[in-house]
Order: C-alpha cells, then sequence, then structure tokens
C-alpha cells in the first residue's frame, strides 16, 4: 500500500467509528431542527474533523513530509466547516419556525408564580 492509501484508510476507518459518537454526543447537547440532510451534514463534518488528529499523527509515523500533512490537515478541517455552514443553513431555516413555537414571552400567568 502507498502511504497515501495508508493515510486514507486510517481516517476513513477512524471517521466512520469515531465520527458518529461525537456527532451523537454533540446531537445529545443541542438538538438538531433541520431534519435529514442536516443530521447527515452534521455526521459528515464530524467524521471528517475527528479523523484529522489520526491521520495526520499516521502520516508522521510512515514518514509523509510536512510539506503533503500540512496541507491534509487544512483540507480536512476546512472541509469540515465548510460542510457545517451547509449544514447552518439547514438549520437556520427550520430555527426560527421552532423558536416561534417555542418562546411564549412573559405572561400573566408567569408574573403571578414567580413570586416577585
Amino acid at each position: 500500500m502507498t502511504d497515501f492509501e495508508i493515510l486514507s484508510l486510517v481516517g476513513l476507518v477512524f471517521g466512520l467509528i469515531v465520527g458518529p459518537l461525537t456527532a451523537r454526543s454533540s446531537i445529545r447537547r443541542e438538538k438538531i431542527y433541520g431534519g435529514t440532510p442536516a443530521k447527515l451534514l452534521h455526521l459528515l463534518a464530524a467524521g471528517m474533523y475527528v479523523a484529522t488528529p489520526p491521520t495526520i499523527l499516521t502520516g508522521v509515523v510512515v514518514g509523509v513530509s510536512l510539506k503533503t500533512l500540512f496541507p491534509l490537515a487544512l483540507a480536512l478541517i476546512f472541509g469540515s466547516l465548510g460542510i457545517l455552514l451547509i449544514f447552518a443553513t439547514f438549520e437556520k431555516q427550520a430555527r426560527p419556525a421552532h423558536d416561534a413555537k417555542s418562546e411564549r414571552g412573559w405572561t400573566a400567568e408567569d408574573a403571578r408564580t414567580s413570586g416577585l
């Protein structure tokens, strides 16, 4: 196997295993309202982001030059950022509808029960 194939395989395997765990943890902290496309984009971005360190470390161990590893690391990180920007467009379209439903403001009942 060539060095690039080894790097690709390590990044792919690590992204497929740890990426969904990271995405699931993130979704537990903050719900996604953008539907299936937003969830898939979030999963893909998480996989790319968490695959960066093991891919670069494998490249160092295998002996790939830093002239190759640095652009690869930037490509993975900024690729993940680009996917998250697309994710944000789906999420922003769904958020106002959700926020309008959940935000009812301060009501007379809230004033009576607040104890102020």
